[in-house]
């Protein structure tokens, strides 16, 4: 009950701010406080793998005794100094989230696809995301190795009003020119959120080729194209998920984060 509410409150909120054309402040930070606690909701527990690290006892005391490095390293624990720890660290990839803002794409998917950045910024570090929206044009909002807050780059989200048509391939070649500059792996991993129409541009599928794994987060509604959908999933090595209504999303972010970080 209390997830309905927020999410019609956070329907609400966003619809009020579109039919008024509302630029105040106190509303903007409203709704983004609302997309942030839902999407906070779908980490509120682990969904990424996670790495074992060893490090010496004098720079991490409090971490676990690695006996067996220990033992290799100084078999005869002469010196405390000499001790071997380990602990667990999650595993860190980078990761470019392609969010399509054409004008099929107005209204809940716009809100939908805004929780879906939510998630992604909230989850992998400021420096080693990308935001790309695109309709017939193509632009990142927020570039990768670059810091900032995350309610920054979530209200530049927001503030992007769907219109125009949908060149699927244009905003995946924005995607891949991102990747080049990341430093964290050499996978080029991505997340895509749209309702599948393509009209305008060349063929997304050849660009989705050049992924190397590539989540379609599939958002549903009037006019949209399911199959075209899986098949630049397909294309891009990685797999398509529906989203029907606000209930199915936590469960597919959650899904389409666990892949992600895996395979990064």
């Amino acid at each position: 009950m209390g997830d309905t509410r927020q999410s019609d409150r956070m329907r609400q909120i966003y619809f009020k701010r579109l039919s008024t054309h509302s630029l105040e402040e106190k509303t903007d930070k409203q709704l983004v406080a609302l997309v942030l606690e839902h999407a906070k909701k779908v980490i509120a527990h682990p969904s990424r793998p996670m790495l074992l690290r060893t490090d010496s006892f004098a720079r991490n005391p409090f971490a676990d005794l690695a006996i067996e490095e220990t033992l290799e390293e100084n078999p005869f624990l002469d010196n405390p100094e000499d001790l071997i720890v380990q602990f667990p660290e999650e595993k860190p990839f980078s990761c470019v989230a392609m969010l399509d803002t054409s004008s099929s794409m107005s209204g809940d998917k716009h809100l939908l696809a805004s929780i879906a950045v939510a998630v992604l910024i909230l989850e992998v570090p400021s420096v080693d995301h990308s935001v790309v929206v695109f309709n017939s044009d193509s632009k990142p909002i927020k570039k990768m190795a670059f810091e900032e807050k995350v309610e920054e780059t979530l209200l530049r989200f927001l503030k992007v009003q769907p219109r125009g048509f949908t060149n699927l391939a244009l905003g995946l070649e924005t995607g891949i020119k991102e990747l080049q500059g990341q430093a964290t792996t050499k996978r080029k991993i991505g997340l895509l959120a749209t309702d599948g129409r393509t009209t305008e541009g060349k063929d997304p599928l050849e660009v989705a080729k050049q992924f190397d794994f590539l989540v379609v987060l599939h958002l549903c509604g009037p006019g949209s194209d399911l199959s075209s959908s899986q098949e630049i999933a397909q294309a891009g090595h990685g797999i398509c998920l529906e989203v029907e209504k606000f209930e199915d999303l936590p469960h597919r972010l959650y899904e389409s984060l666990r892949m992600l970080a895996r395979l990064a």
